[in-house]
């Protein structure tokens, strides 16, 4: 499966994302961006984004980056630091692969917002099975 074909799967297919309002921007071998325009009810009620909004468009570009070499990868750990709160606007998140080998592959997830501030930093490992992407 390509990239396109990555892009749609993550974005289109998955339903949870969609509620969130993640997009799946980029997809390229072994990275991934995503965005989400902040609304209304993604925020506490200390007006500031829910850790849930931000930890699902993380997971999201995790996912994406993760699933881009077309075959079927599954989150066995994600460790994320909250770091700044965000209060609006539109948050991007960048998936970069630091390692694969074999069955393991991890990853370094920035969360950031319009201004570039960094929000969130997430470690992330994933399990890659011989499965195809292709065989969904």
């Amino acid at each position: 499966m390509n990239a396109d074909g990555v892009k749609a799967l993550l974005g289109e297919k998955n339903a949870f994302g969609r509620l969130v309002g993640v997009e799946v921007v980029e997809v390229a071998p072994g990275s991934a961006v995503c965005r989400m325009e902040v609304r209304d009810e993604h925020r506490n009620p200390f007006g500031t984004v829910n850790a849930g909004a931000i930890y699902t468009l993380a997971e999201t570009a995790f996912g994406a980056a993760a699933n881009s070499r077309g075959n079927v990868a599954l989150a066995v750990n994600l460790s994320i630091a909250y770091l700044n709160p965000a209060t609006g606007g539109v948050l991007t998140a960048t998936a970069e692969e630091l390692s694969a080998g074999g069955h393991m592959a991890t990853y370094a997830v920035k969360v950031i917002d319009g201004a570039g501030q960094l929000i969130a930093d997430v470690q992330a490992m994933g399990y890659r099975m011989k499965k195809s992407l292709e065989d969904l």
